[in-house]
């Protein structure tokens, strides 16, 4: 997902009241009125918000008929996707990555047997049948998440960690372009020298005698 797509995310749902009509709607589609009276809040505040939440493309509606009266509009929400905002002394970086299909990735053996665990539930004739071994499922994967993020959130220590120390030796350096080089390279992933001159401003020859010296410098080292 794109960059703008990010900003509409976070501008969206830095409104509290609007994450409050969010978790409502991932339950089930809702309606105004509805969500007026479970959220104790009025119906014209509800409907702010949800004009905003669907110009950000967070939300659709449909009309649906309504059982006492005049149409009615039915909301839900239109995407899947996960943001992660990391922020730490010599780090700031977002991710956003929609997930409402397969992704485009190798499958493990232990995703693919819960893929299939799925599929035999739901050959099951008896729907009440079915909700706990799906429940057995989300737990499952709700236990996979969480370690990953304990794994995450050391591994983001141990990286800051290293962050910090490169930051001081660059911080000793006087100011030029050999020092926002070696910060650009502290920071990103890769060292493309197209990349770097676009991203910096600093001229081709500057930069790859930069390059040249820290790989020279590498080099001795070993």
């Amino acid at each position: 997902m794109s960059q703008s797509e990010l900003d509409a995310v976070l501008g969206t749902v830095e409104n509290p009241i609007r994450r409050r009509i969010i978790s409502k709607i991932s339950e089930e589609p809702n309606y105004q009125l509805q969500l007026s009276k479970e959220l104790k809040i009025s119906q014209q505040l509800v409907a702010k918000h949800l004009v905003t939440m669907e110009k950000a493309g967070l939300v659709s509606s449909v009309s649906q008929d309504s059982p006492r009266g005049p149409k009615r509009r039915e909301y839900l929400l239109k995407n899947s996707f996960s943001v992660t905002v990391d922020l730490a002394p010599n780090l700031f970086r977002t991710r956003i990555f929609s997930f409402g299909a397969v992704p485009g990735v190798e499958e493990t053996d232990e995703h693919a047997q819960m893929m299939t665990q799925i599929s035999e539930v739901l050959k099951y004739q008896d729907d009440a049948s079915r909700i706990r071994p799906l429940t057995r499922v989300v737990a499952e994967v709700d236990k996979k998440l969480t370690e990953m993020e304990e794994e995450r959130a050391v591994l983001l220590y141990i990286r800051s960690l290293a962050l910090r120390e490169a930051a001081r030796i660059t911080t000793s350096l006087p100011l030029g372009d050999r020092r926002r080089v070696l910060r650009y390279l502290m920071r990103e992933d890769g060292d493309n020298l197209d990349t770097i001159c676009s991203s910096l401003g600093v001229q081709k020859q500057v930069v790859g005698d930069i390059l040249e010296e820290i790989e020279s410098g590498l080099t001795g080292s070993d």
